[in-house]
């Protein structure tokens, strides 16, 4: 029915004041969209057409790139968690320095610093698990050698990564290796072991059966025990990912250290293809059978690569039967812990620790020396003796010499026959180790087989310049026979002629105590280090004693006497320093790849050999290879020279 004037009028004022119902709101704001399309096109109307449409294709660049492209994700999921962390480091600072006036030498300054690492140690490691892959990786490797590099908060924090991380799903493994080897697993294997034996960053480890037709080239007949060692596909897609995030986060906040970042990138990048592991193990392989070393002292495992097996994701190998030697290094010091009044290794750990960190706060400048035993005692467990200056000197104590540690092994092992036949010695149940046949590990001979193992990858690295870059203890196995197993050549370090004479003649010198020589291999070949905070104006280190000590700490011992240096760099005038704060004053500028690669090396193996309480002398380890190898070198150069004048005589 037609309307009133009266109801005509108040609709049309409803509408051009303002629609009261919804729908009147959406058509006309959808008409003032749709007149930005029509004419005339007005300047203002151009400009908000082209901010829209630049808004949109970023809203559907950025979609499409997050949902579809690895390496873009992990990006935006990187800076994302980095960038709140980052900010609230820069605005402290700038607060701290331009609001408050305080320097970096002020208490106040260092204690606020000091709580935002400790505020932003748990959120690290929280950002690190969530990403997984290389992040756990580099955390693993950042807690163990991390002390002196990152502030203590983080170390602690980062220290349960060392326990491995979560494994896949089996059907998620069974999926990656029937994708990667394009078989079925029925095919392959008699019998696979759904839980794995180790779980890693980028992969883990399952004990399988082989078929009996999948035997050409395990040597033997039957399919036989086998390892397959499964990687996470996607962590090869998002490595360089991570590394270019890393690359730019260090070049922001900490560029003297972006050697540390390129040395990790070409590390790990043949890690990321088991091809190349496998090719690897056989080069290595017949490297020691050359020497005699394989299989009569050591053995690394064959490949099973018959019919294909062995892709970039899944490498099968020969199942070696062993213990593994961080076990058997753990049982050792349970026992020495136990003697020494803690409940095992870990309370030993705990007050080794804790008198280290008391070390350090104190400056390192004890007055008084203890004994051995007097360190392992915690405060109010000496019966009575005064115990000032018991911290003095607490690394000297820690690296003792190798008698003071065959006689604590001694005391330890006695102490605990003694419990045996007194029937007071537990099973000790829940303290680590109660997966470990103790009955494998009672004969085992430690020094015996630290002595193997620094000797084979003496002749790795200085013999062939082809070495196993990893041999911590867990990639280490006793066999029942007292051979060792030697697994993991996913890392494996490569020296060219050149450099493997470099590190030849610098453990000579070392072996020798010659420094001049030690610190002219490090002079001649680039490396370069500078005084901190305006020591010295900050020039280059060239001082012969300071030198000499770095090229021990990388290829010889763990050396913390105290330095004498030179004041003004002719040797005219001297002074003693305490060699931990001598480091807290050096920056690495340019370390040469050969110096990189022989003091991680050098480093690991020094670092087991304290660890099982049975230090050593690098060099003097190794002095005989070397000896050898520039005999040869010298020979082989003699020998050229003769063919060399006899062609022109001719």
């Amino acid at each position: 029915p037609p309307l009133s004037p009266s109801t005509s009028t108040l609709k049309a004022t409803d509408i051009r004041g303002g629609a009261t119902h919804p729908s009147l709101g959406k058509s006309t704001a959808f008409t003032s969209f749709s007149n930005l399309f029509r004419p005339p096109f007005t300047k203002r109307k151009v400009a908000v057409v082209v901010f829209l449409t630049l808004v949109s294709t970023f809203i559907l660049c950025f979609s499409a790139l997050y949902n579809f492209h690895h390496g873009f994700r992990r990006t935006i999921q990187f800076w994302t968690g980095v960038t709140p962390l980052i900010a609230e480091l820069k605005i402290l600072r700038f607060k701290n320095k331009h609001i408050h006036k305080l320097s970096e030498e002020d208490a106040e300054y260092k204690s606020r610093l000091s709580d935002f690492h400790v505020r932003t140690a748990p959120k690290a490691v929280n950002l690190i698990l969530s990403m997984g892959g290389i992040y756990v990786k580099i955390g693993q490797f950042m807690s163990t050698i991390g002390s002196g590099i990152l502030n203590d908060s983080y170390v602690k924090a980062l220290r349960p990564l060392q326990d491995g991380v979560p494994p896949r799903e089996y059907e998620d493994i069974k999926r990656i290796i029937e994708d990667s080897t394009g078989k079925k697993m029925e095919d392959m294997f008699v019998s696979f072991e759904e839980r794995p034996i180790g779980a890693a960053s980028i992969a883990q480890a399952h004990r399988a059966v082989l078929r009996t037709s999948n035997n050409e080239e395990g040597g033997g007949g039957g399919g036989g025990e086998v390892i397959v060692k499964v990687q996470y596909p996607e962590v090869a897609d998002l490595f360089n990912a991570d590394l270019n995030n890393l690359e730019t986060l260090t070049k922001y906040l900490a560029p003297d250290n972006m050697d540390l970042i390129n040395n990790l990138r070409s590390r790990h990048e043949n890690e990321l293809d088991f091809r190349i592991e496998a090719s690897n193990l056989r080069e290595c392989t017949e490297n020691m059978q050359r020497y005699n070393m394989e299989p009569q002292l050591v053995r690394i495992p064959r490949v099973r690569n018959e019919t294909g097996l062995c892709t970039q994701h899944v490498l099968v190998m020969e199942y070696l039967k062993g213990v593994s030697m961080a076990d058997a290094i753990g049982l050792e010091q349970d026992k020495v812990g136990r003697a020494l009044g803690y409940e095992d290794r870990d309370g030993l750990k705990s007050a080794l620790s804790k008198k280290m960190r008391e070390h350090f706060e104190n400056g390192g400048d004890g007055t008084e020396s203890g004994s051995a035993t007097d360190f392992f005692l915690e405060d109010g467990q000496d019966d009575g003796r005064k115990r000032k200056g018991a911290s003095n000197n607490i690394m000297q104590q820690f690296m003792m010499g190798p008698t003071a540690a065959r006689m604590l092994r001694s005391y330890a092992n006695l102490k605990e026959r003694v419990s045996n036949l007194l029937g007071n010695n537990s099973d000790h149940d829940g303290d680590g180790i109660t997966a470990i046949n103790h009955d494998n590990l009672s004969n085992v001979n430690l020094g015996r087989v630290l002595k193997t193992l620094i000797h084979v990858h003496g002749l790795q690295m200085l013999s062939d310049g082809v070495y196993n870059a990893d041999p911590h203890p867990g990639n280490v196995l006793i066999l029942p026979d007292g051979r060792l197993g030697l697994l993991d050549y996913g890392m494996v370090g490569r020296l060219s002629n050149q450099d493997r004479l470099r590190v030849v003649d610098t453990v000579l010198a070392l072996s020798k105590n010659d420094k001049l020589t030690a610190a002219k291999m490090y002079n001649e070949s680039g490396y370069k280090a500078t005084w901190r905070n305006g020591v010295s104006g900050g020039e280059k280190i060239q001082d012969v004693n300071v030198l000499h000590r770095f090229a021990t700490f990388h290829l010889d011992r763990f050396d913390l006497s105290p330095i004498t240096i030179s004041d003004d760099g002719d040797g005219g005038t001297t002074r003693n320093v305490d060699v931990m704060h001598m480091m807290k004053l050096v920056q690495e500028r340019v370390v040469p790849d050969w110096i990189e690669q022989a003091r991680r090396l050098g480093g690991l193996l020094m670092g087991v050999s304290s660890q099982a309480a049975r230090p050593i002398s690098l060099a003097k380890e190794w002095e005989s290879i070397a000896k050898k190898v520039r005999k040869t070198n010298h020979d082989s150069a003699q020998g050229a020279r003769k063919k060399k004048k006899n062609t022109q005589q001719r």
